[in-house]
């Protein structure tokens, strides 16, 4: 029987209107950052599918996290996971801030499912390697070799169309959802298609939502609530990051009055932060518009009588109808929804609701002994929700309090491999009334029903609920003991307080000795460090003080009371507030940042951060956007974009305020300041990297001295890297033509079965492949699993000593190609897997070692001719990661043959499909030149362009290294005649007809910027063409020198001369043709010009975020 998959539904909608837009995010602004229709989204997670399933080191069935920053690319990996029969698993992504507990948390979570691997972006990957060398961040207690050992993966390149992608039955659990929280044991929540399928209709009421949402990705209440949901019911999802709702909350407001919002939702302190005093400028409200609203959900946290009443009052002047505004219930293990439509206020007994009662108060004399509770709703249709005693297990009627117990098609499967708390959570039994096989879920959470609706009044644990972040005390608890040794253990007390009608964290702890004191300012900067909590109140008190059960168990609720009541003797405290030496009348409140500078008791002189001075993460970025807006008010929008955390990390809080208080005596100079410090900044980043480079110039091994090799080389062993790249099927196949030798290929899978698969997949890459040459492939082709970005190649230690031993050639192709990652992103695999590949040459028997290079390790080289004997050795002009990686994997390979290995060093240029259009070649070029025929743009440059295809610089290199007396030489595989881009230009028009308008280089950018769009192959790398174009023009009368190539190419009855340019030209042309990347048809086989024909829109239509 097939399992139900969300994406069933998703095709079906799909199928009905492809050109409606699915999903849109959002910058600060509000213009789209990136959109997918249903057609381009299901286009878009085919290609991701693909590529994870050809990756060779995942299977159907694995569990993968995703850490992505705000955007689309985790909803593509989310649903390329379902696409490809994997588990996602959605992460909080550690950023600076509280870095240390999520990461705690991400290794937990990777080491509890089990992850394959880990799904990301490059941004978010850069980021998290600074952050884990970067000095000050704490990782003590983080296993981060574990996280780090995994397969991190990059999926914004996932784009081909094209690409094969194998039937795979979807697995029945559709992801795992990891409860949010403090708690250091996050417990993954088994979510299944079905709990979707079944709840969507449900919760969202209306057909072809509208929704708006800021609210995070990785949480339940924004992934399942605001992108699921409506994508399964035919709607549209407007999103934006949450730290852009908090520096600009006008911005929710805007989008809803813009497109006509029918849903949104937030926590309680969204509409409390909204409502506060010049939080929405005058404009915003002037042209506000909520009448389309048919859904505005408050939920996530407990929800303040007077903050529901304040927002409907106001809000109701501009469209907002009353019966859309409601308070919702529910939890990740009830797939999010539980009660919907809560409205009524209603006013409780305080002393009968300590008791477990809810009686109602009515008259005016009980006012004072009142509490105020708002009404959940009523539950969800088909849900079966109870009241239930949480120690006796029998039900209970309306007006007492319970515990809520829960049974429907939206309860979830349980918990991911936890067997007994899954029986005890969600297989629980109301004593003598249990109608279900698998029993009731138990939430954890109490209330009480009141007119067939719930009322929601705690936690049975004692939960800590901030700003809509569940904290367990037990957690804050540990931290504090763990954070100094005069804390007595287990005598510490976490719980919840109020200040200025804010939920604050306070903490009690007893010392050991009265007379020796803690630091409780330390004890607090750990908190925040450890948990991303700040604490309000430390109270330092005496031994024996907390109260306890007659078990020994601390008594949090009876402790917060004896603090509120001043029971305890406080020997030394910590308060945000009270620890104010310079009180609110000496800080002038018309000053920038005055308000921080009171809540936080900053003088302006401190020497320390404004992480270390302790802004909580809504404040912080509250800073960050009132100082951006100071810079625009300056007219440096510019550099206000420049603006960011990495920013407040580096300078004082000193230097911060005093450049704020200069932006309003000397602008000019305050910005020239700014403009420098950032320039220095960037410098010191650079001189960083240039230092790693030179560092990693050298063998990471003390190399014995190799044995000679045979003067007349006849390989019968050999091992390639890079099989599976662009070049590696040409060289394959070459290999097998030219030797008889087996080879054995390094590839990336789980088994040799998948491995030998990829690589065939690959062979196949080059187009028609002979029968005579597969049957080559199958007897002579063995796979070797193994990764170039894991220490020994990530091989077993028997499989290493077998390659030694055996191996007697090398061909060291495998490198990441990527003209966007830094350096540190690329060192792994492009440096210290080149260190592992010579260590393996240096071991056992005598090896040739033959070493595919780039010219791009000459940089951006202005010299009129780049010989072969050229090596860079200055390290000039290298400012992007692959050049660098590669110039310094050349001087490791140089270093190896000053030790006395046979070496080759072969410097292809511009590597292009085959002469007949075969390969799988989305590099740079190829994406150009496909830009410039889909636009009919031209440059009219002198730049040399030397396109020489793929087979015959595979060919060429084995020849070359089959040829006695050629060991030790480099060469640039090169074409042997100077050609130019109007060159090419000029054969396409032959070719297809196609008109070009040629601009200069310095006009051609622009035009390029004006044109390009997220559909276009190219626009991954603009940025990259666009910072580099300067570069490119110096080097217009640069011209490569190939005489040692081409004597040595020449000297082989296997060489090859270069094909003429017309053929190289058609056969790129036929390669983006046949992969539907070009809106023109090619001819073929001396045809006229055929006329002008767009393509299916479906292959134009991925978006390369």
């Amino acid at each position: 029987m097939t399992t139900p998959s969300i994406l069933g539904q998703l095709q079906l909608l799909a199928a009905e209107h492809p050109d409606k837009l699915l999903y849109s995010f959002l910058d600060v602004d509000g213009d789209p950052l990136e959109s997918y229709t249903y057609a381009s989204f299901l286009d878009r997670i085919r290609a991701v599918a693909g590529h994870l399933l050809n990756d060779g080191r995942f299977t159907a069935g694995d569990r993968l996290l995703l850490a992505y920053p705000p955007g689309l690319e985790m909803l593509c990996a989310f649903f390329g996971c379902v696409r490809a029969g994997m588990i996602p698993v959605p992460v909080y992504p550690p950023s600076s801030r509280g870095f240390q507990s999520a990461l705690y948390k991400m290794v937990h979570i990777a080491k509890d499912c089990q992850s394959a691997g880990v799904l990301t972006s490059r941004d978010y990957h850069a980021s998290l390697k600074t952050n884990l060398t970067r000095s000050g961040v704490s990782t003590s207690g983080v296993d981060v070799d574990y996280i780090s050992g995994l397969p991190w993966v990059t999926t914004e390149d996932f784009i081909d169309p094209t690409i094969d992608v194998p039937i795979v039955e979807p697995s029945k659990i559709l992801f795992l959802q990891y409860t949010s929280g403090s708690t250091m044991e996050p417990k993954g929540v088994v979510v299944s298609h079905e709990n979707i399928l079944s709840t969507a209709a449900l919760v969202v009421e209306n057909e072809s939502p509208i929704v708006v949402s800021w609210l995070p990705q990785y949480h339940d209440m924004g992934l399942i609530g605001c992108y699921l949901y409506p994508a399964l019911r035919g709607g549209t999802t407007y999103g934006f990051a949450s730290m852009d709702f908090i520096q600009r909350p006008a911005l929710w407001f805007e989008t809803m009055s813009k497109y006509r919002a029918t849903s949104t939702a937030a926590p309680n302190f969204a509409y409390d932060y909204c409502l506060r005093k010049g939080r929405l400028p005058k404009e915003t409200l002037e042209s506000c518009d909520l009448s389309s609203l048919l859904v505005l959900m408050c939920a996530a946290e407990p929800v303040k009588p007077d903050t529901y009443i304040r927002f409907l009052e106001t809000f109701q002047a501009y469209g907002l109808k009353a019966e859309a505004f409601y308070v919702a219930y529910g939890l990740a293990e009830n797939t999010l929804a539980v009660t919907l439509h809560g409205r009524n206020i209603v006013s409780v007994n305080k002393r009968a609701l300590a008791l477990g009662k809810a009686r109602m108060t009515t008259e005016v004399s009980e006012i004072d002994n009142a509490k105020q509770i708002v009404s959940c709703g009523k539950p969800i249709p088909g849900l079966d929700l109870r009241i239930v005693d949480p120690e006796t297990h029998l039900s209970l009627p309306d007006g007492r309090i319970g515990e809520i117990w829960l049974a429907g098609a939206g309860k979830c499967q349980g918990y991911w491999n936890n067997a007994e708390l899954t029986l005890k959570q969600f297989r629980a039994r109301i004593v003598d009334d249990t109608p279900y096989d698998d029993g009731f879920l138990r939430t954890g959470d109490l209330g009480f029903m009141h007119a067939g609706e719930l009322y929601v009044c705690g936690r049975i644990k004692d939960m800590i609920i901030l700003r809509g972040q569940n904290y367990y005390p037990h957690d804050i608890e540990n931290v504090v003991e763990k954070s100094s040794s005069l804390v007595r253990h287990n005598c510490v007390a976490a719980f919840q307080i109020h200040e200025d009608n804010e939920p604050a964290l306070a903490i009690v702890a007893e010392v050991k000795n009265p007379k020796v004191f803690p630091d409780a300012r330390k004890i607090a900067t750990a908190v925040r460090n450890y948990l991303n909590v700040e604490v309000a109140v430390i109270a330092l008190i005496a031994p024996r003080a907390i109260p306890r059960t007659s078990s020994g168990k601390i008594m949090r609720n009876k402790a917060k009371q004896m603090w509120l009541t001043g029971e305890f003797n406080v020997l030394s405290d910590f308060s945000r507030d009270s620890d104010v030496n310079t009180d609110e009348s000496s800080v002038d409140m018309n000053t920038p940042f005055a308000e921080l500078k009171t809540r936080y008791n900053l003088t302006g002189q401190e020497s320390y951060n404004l992480i270390e001075a302790g802004l909580d993460s809504l404040d912080l970025v509250t800073f960050m956007h009132e100082l951006k807006e100071l810079l625009k008010d300056k007219g440096a929008e510019l550099l206000a974009r420049q603006v960011d955390i990495g920013l407040v990390q580096r300078v004082s809080v000193a230097e911060l305020f005093g450049l704020a208080d200069q932006l309003e005596s000397a602008p000019e100079e305050a910005l020239e300041h700014l403009r420098t410090f950032l320039a220095a900044f960037r410098e010191e980043q650079a001189a960083l990297e240039r230092d790693m480079m030179r560092n990693d110039c050298k063998l990471l091994f003390d190399p014995p001295a190799p044995l000679p090799v045979p003067e007349v080389p006849a390989p019968k062993q050999i091992l390639l890297t890079g099989g599976t790249g662009f070049i590696g099927p040409f060289l394959m196949k070459s290999l097998l033509e030219q030797t008889h030798a087996t080879i054995h290929v390094l590839v990336r899978a789980s088994n040799e079965i998948l491995g030998k698969q990829r690589l065939k997949t690959a062979m196949e890459s080059m187009g028609t492949v002979a029968p005579e040459l597969m049957e080559m492939f199958e007897a002579r082709i063995v796979p070797v699993c193994g990764d170039l970005g894991q220490p020994g190649l990530g091989l077993m230690q028997d499989a290493w000593d077998f390659l030694t031993t055996e191996i007697d050639t090398i061909f060291h192709n495998g490198a990441t190609v990527n003209y966007l990652f830094n350096y540190d992103m690329m060192r792994d695999a492009n440096v210290l897997g080149t260190n592992e590949i010579l260590r393996m040459a240096f071991e056992g028997r005598s090896k040739e070692f033959n070493y595919v290079s780039t010219t791009f390790i000459h940089g951006w080289a202005h010299k009129a001719s780049l010989f072969e004997t050229d090596c860079n050795a200055e390290m000039a002009l290298l400012d992007f990661g692959y050049s660098q990686t590669k110039w310094v994997a050349e001087q490791v390979v140089f270093a190896a043959q000053d030790k006395g290995l046979s070496v080759r060093v072969f410097r292809p240029a511009l590597v292009s499909p085959s002469v007949d259009g075969g390969g799988n070649n989305f590099d740079i070029a190829v994406r150009l030149v496909a830009f410039m025929v889909n636009h009919g743009i031209g440059v009219d440059t002198l730049n040399q362009v030397s396109f020489v295809p793929a087979d015959i610089v595979a060919n060429n290199i084995v020849a070359i290294s089959m040829t006695p007396g050629t060991a030790n030489q480099t060469y640039h595989v090169v074409r042997d005649e100077y050609s130019n881009m109007t060159d090419i230009t000029r054969l396409i028009t032959e070719s297809t007809g196609r008109q070009f308008d040629a601009f200069l280089l310095p006009d051609f950018v622009p035009e390029l910027i004006r044109r390009c769009r997220k559909e276009d192959l190219l626009f991954p790398l603009l940025d990259f063409l666009v910072g580099s174009v300067d570069n490119i023009s110096a080097m217009e009368f640069k011209r490569y020198e190939s005489s040692t190539y081409q004597a040595a190419r020449n000297a082989s009855a296997w060489g090859q001369p270069d094909p003429s340019l017309e053929d190289t030209v058609n056969g790129i042309l036929k390669f983006m043709n046949r992969k539907g990347i070009i809106s023109v048809t090619v001819r073929e086989d001396g045809a006229e010009p055929m006329s002008e024909q767009l393509i299916d829109s479906n292959a134009l239509s991925v978006t390369a975020s």
